[in-house]
């Protein structure tokens, strides 16, 4: 049945329980409608790698890298993102990640012997028997990268680096990260201590939606207080803070073995895009063309509202009183450019009656005909009077 301009396009084939719906307009229609026309975007699952219509993919001179949607994780740029590489100090994210999970921001830590003669690579200088809060240790280690920060926070959680090392490699299994190995808790090389671009960005997303570590890494300057009264200004290493519209995140790192790595996140108008560069002799050259590509090649919207009638369900008996709803908002990120559907499927064992509630089905948000983009379960609600 195909109504006049405004309203929506719904063919039942009720025998197979499937409702198509091609958006026209209508509060999801009306995003749908703007994404088509190259003003929206959606989101596609994850490890979906795609390239924006007419924009050209961007020139990486990284040996590995990856972007995706923070949100939904959709992978919109991909470069051996499942190739084995060394982290440098972006292992110090899985690390904050685990210090934030076992102690939060406000426990003590007692420096160790280990950790305070820890002086290779970047460091502090903390003493033996020194007394710290875990977010004063999580700035200056993730601020100044300071190693021994890094394994003063490990012996504090599990007793030593090699424990805790063990904690990170499950945690990061855990996240999804199953090509990602940790030795240490600084990054150091280490012929056993490995991750990929791909597990880099999954266990970054994870960490950034810790608010304490989210504040940290958008911190371009913190002054430390240090336990006898010295301070001192500590200026965040990523460079692309101030520099990059919208940047806000997260770490960066160097090492022999792992060259210049960074993981660099930028916000706009609410939608946050991260890169995660490994072994580039361009990594913030190479972290500002992934996220200038993303943010001009795609858009994020919420494509349906929660509680807003998808599908009837007057095909069931006893039902016609209710409507088909996603019970919360479902959001995508979607190719500038793209036409959008969206695919309703019925459960073909729904009879009457139907409580409010209950689960009838699902949506599919489907970019130009062949990528899901979002799925959502469907409820039965009672229908609204017009």
């Amino acid at each position: 049945m195909t109504r006049g301009p405004g309203r929506r396009s719904l063919c039942r084939v009720w025998g197979a329980a499937l409702l198509v719906v091609a958006f026209a307009a209508g509060p999801s229609a009306a995003a749908l409608a703007a994404v088509a026309s190259g003003s929206s975007t959606g989101v596609a699952p994850p490890g979906a790698a795609a390239a924006g219509a007419g924009t050209a993919a961007p020139a990486v001179r990284a040996a590995a890298a990856v972007l995706v949607d923070v949100r939904t994780g959709r992978v919109l740029y991909a470069r051996a993102a499942h190739q084995r590489m060394a982290p440098a100090s972006t292992t110090k994210i899985m690390t904050a990640l685990l210090v934030l999970e076992r102690l939060g921001p406000q426990a003590t830590v007692t420096v160790d012997r280990d950790a305070a003669a820890l002086r290779t690579g970047s460091h502090i200088g903390l003493a033996a028997g020194e007394r710290w809060t875990t977010g004063d240790l999580l700035r200056v280690m993730l601020l100044r990268s300071a190693n021994d920060a890094a394994a003063a926070l490990a012996g504090a959680v599990a007793g030593d680096q090699s424990r805790f090392a063990v904690l990170m490699t499950a945690r990061a299994r855990s996240l999804g990260a199953r090509h990602t190995r940790f030795a240490n808790a600084h990054g150091l090389d280490h012929p056993e201590h490995y991750t990929t671009a791909a597990d880099l960005a999954l266990i970054s997303r994870h960490a950034l939606r810790a608010p304490a570590f989210a504040e940290i890494v958008r911190t371009p300057v913190w002054t430390l207080v240090r336990p006898d009264g010295a301070r001192e200004d500590l200026e965040n290493r990523n460079r692309l803070l101030g520099r990059y519209p919208g940047a806000d995140g997260v770490k960066t790192g160097s090492t022999r073995a792992a060259g210049n790595t960074i993981v660099a996140s930028a916000t706009r108008d609410g939608w946050q895009l991260l890169a995660a560069v490994l072994r580039s002799d361009d990594h913030y050259g190479d972290a500002s063309r992934l996220l200038d590509f993303g943010f001009a090649s795609f858009i994020s919207r919420r494509l349906a509202a929660r509680g807003e009638p998808l599908a009837p369900l007057d095909a069931v008996v006893g039902a016609g009183h209710l409507v088909a709803v996603p019970p919360a908002d479902v959001h995508a990120v979607v190719r500038r450019g793209a036409t959008l559907t969206a695919r309703v499927a019925l459960r073909p064992d729904l009879r009457g009656p139907i409580t409010p509630g209950t689960r009838v089905g699902t949506v599919e948000f489907v970019e130009d005909a062949a990528l899901v983009v979002a799925r959502s379960v469907l409820v039965a609600t009672e229908r609204r009077a017009r």
